[in-house]
């Protein structure tokens, strides 16, 4: 079974260190990785944009 790959966009960010480092931390402790969090939270706002809720 072959994946379907998908095509991908680069996103440069300016977050203060010491959030980012709160927030690694934060998602470690849950077992999750900064990447794939954000790219979790914007699916969701999107799916959200797309059922009319905020």
């Amino acid at each position: 079974m072959t994946a379907e790959k998908k095509e991908m966009q680069s996103v440069t960010i300016r977050i203060p260190k010491d959030l980012y480092a709160e927030y690694k931390k934060a998602l470690l402790a849950q077992g999750k990785i900064v990447t794939y969090d954000m790219r979790n939270y914007m699916a969701e706002v999107v799916k959200n944009q797309a059922k009319g809720q905020k």
